[in-house]
């Protein structure tokens, strides 16, 4: 399989695109380690058939997960950043960034 395709649908999904935008994102964010922040950046600015690697919030819940491409995507901005990004609850980014 080529190197920025990974296999998520009986189709090849070429990826590149995303990573084209998360190097884009890390170099004005490098600083952020808040990975709902980064993702919303990530997909604001892709095309919205391929918003659908990423995975959505819990409908009762609301809190974030991450799936196995986005983890792909944290290593990856971390190695252009050397900043890990995190993971945190719904009650956490609240506290951290008020009213969400």
């Amino acid at each position: 399989m080529p190197k920025n395709k990974i296999k998520l649908t009986p189709d090849d999904i070429d990826v590149s695109p995303v990573l084209d935008v998360l190097e884009e994102v890390a170099e004005y964010a490098r600083e952020c380690d808040d990975w709902v922040t980064v993702k919303r950046e990530i997909m604001q600015r892709l095309n919205p058939k391929m918003r659908r690697l990423f995975s959505t919030r819990d409908p009762i819940t609301k809190e974030q997960s991450m799936n196995d491409f986005e983890v792909l995507l944290s290593d990856k901005f971390y190695e252009h950043t050397g900043t890990r990004l995190i993971l945190r609850t719904r009650e956490e980014r609240r506290e951290i960034y008020g009213s969400i």
